[in-house]
Formats: C-alpha cells, structure tokens, sequence
C-alpha cells in the first residue's frame, strides 16, 4: 500500500522554487557578465512551465500519460532560502486538509502521487504530489548552481515538518504521561514499579507498529504523526477503562487492542 507521505512538496511549489533559482541564477551571471552569447540575445531567464514539469516528472519516473556548466564560482551564489515561504507554504498541509485550491487524492502511480488544484480559470488541473527524495531526483534535470539552492529549500523544508511533528508529539505525550499517572494511582501500583509501566506504556505505539524504539528526533514525520495518534488513543482508552473500573492489567491489553484496531482503520480508508 502506498502513503502520502508529510515530508512532501507538490509539483506547482517546486516550480515555484526552482523559478526563483533560475531567476536569481540569471541576475546573478548577468551581474558578473557570465552570461552565454544565448542568454544575452534571450535577454531574460528560462521560466520553467508546470506542463512541462509535469513532463520531466512523467519521464523521471516513467509515467505514461493517462494515467550550460558553471565554474567552480557559480557555486559561490548567494542564493538565500525563503524561510516565509516555507511556513507559508505548510499551513493545512500537515493535516492534510482539503482547501480550495489544492484537494489532495491518494492515488499512486509508480510511486508518485497524483493530485489536483484548481488554476485561475477554475478550472482543474493535474499536480503530483512527491516525497522530498523524488524532488531531489528531478533536479537532476537542472543546473549543478539551481540543484544545490533548491535541494537546500528541499533540506530546511523537511527539517521544519519534522519540528512541527516532534512539537506536536511532545503534546500528546505529555497527555499520555498524565494518564498513566492516574493509572498507577488507581491501580495503587507499588512506587518501584512506576518506572516499569512508563516504560511499558511508552513502548506501546512502537509496538503497534511494529517498530524498534528509537529517539524520535531520528524518526520521519510520518511516524512521527502515528505515534503521537497512538499515544492520544492510549490517554482516552487509559481513562475510559478507568472510568469502567477495569482491572489494571486488562487495561493494558485494551490499549494494545485500540492502537491495532486504529492502524487497521486508517488501513481500510486507504483503501476503499
């Protein structure tokens, strides 16, 4: 089965960053009287087209439709990232949330995920929908100066989601904890044994998943947001097995069942 993954960017906002580049590219050459013969005749830079990114994307990774070199100086370019257009750009995303202009569809072909927005004519228009290493695969296509301001873009961009993930997780967790706390004064679990049943409970999700535990600083966004569903799904069922006055050792296996029972339903979506 395939996943949307969070740690993604979508064809129109790439081109939106590998414009700028060309862009500033251009300025930057022009600046310094770099510019070929070509250039200079043109008078302007290249803009890329979504179509025609939409072509380079279908030939990368062979999707069937229907379904100049630089001195080592060029590198020197002081092509600054939009740190604006970053936090912009993941407003409603990480939900994943429909809005107006971009409706998110999970349908996968070769691995790359089809989508929709709607252009200035409202009209709909076809976009794909690529995780951050597909991006990087198509800048192949692109000067070594573009590839590596765009790549930088596509580096911040990932780190940010994982930040806004691990924030949000830490929300969740710090609810799971308190939860449990009420378990073990419930249950008047013996102090030494506190320890023992953070752990447990802690390691829960992982389980579920199927998962080592590991730092979460280390893990991608997309585990990250499943975690911290899990650990929201234990904090309820924690306190509504309390709430039935089920024995401790019962309400373990209830969470352990919610958890299985939840990944099993975000499963069946997918795939219906």
């Amino acid at each position: 089965m395939e996943f949307l993954s969070k740690e993604s960017i979508n064809s129109k906002e790439l081109l939106k960053q590998i414009n700028i580049f060309r862009e500033m590219e251009y300025k930057e050459r022009e600046a310094n009287n770099t510019l070929t013969e070509a250039q200079k005749k043109r008078g302007h830079y290249i803009e890329l087209q979504h179509n025609d990114l939409l072509k380079i994307i279908r030939n990368e990774f062979d999707i069937q439709v229907g379904q100049g070199n630089f001195s080592q100086t060029s590198d020197e370019f002081n092509l600054k990232i939009d740190f604006q257009n970053i936090l912009e750009m993941l407003k409603g995303r990480l939900n994943f949330e429909e809005t107006s202009k971009d409706k998110i569809i999970p349908t996968s072909v070769e691995g790359i995920f089809i989508s929709t927005y709607i252009d200035e004519w409202n009209r709909q228009q076809p976009m794909f929908i690529l995780t951050i290493g597909q991006a990087k695969q198509v800048l192949l296509r692109e000067s070594k100066v573009i590839r590596k301001a765009v790549i930088q873009y596509l580096n911040l961009l990932e780190k940010r989601i994982r930040q806004l993930e691990r924030k949000k997780g830490i929300t969740a967790r710090k609810g799971e904890t308190e939860a449990i706390k009420m378990l073990l004064e419930y249950g008047e679990i013996p102090k030494e044994k506190h320890n023992l049943y953070y752990m447990t409970y802690s390691k829960l999700p992982f389980v579920a998943l199927g998962m080592k535990r590991v730092e979460r600083d280390k893990l991608p966004a997309d585990d990250l947001e499943q975690i911290k569903e899990l650990e929201s799904i234990i904090q309820v069922t924690i306190l509504t097995s309390i709430i039935k006055k089920l024995e401790v050792k019962a309400i373990y296996q209830e969470c352990k069942k919610a958890c299985i029972d939840s990944l099993v339903d975000i499963e069946q979506k997918l795939i219906s």
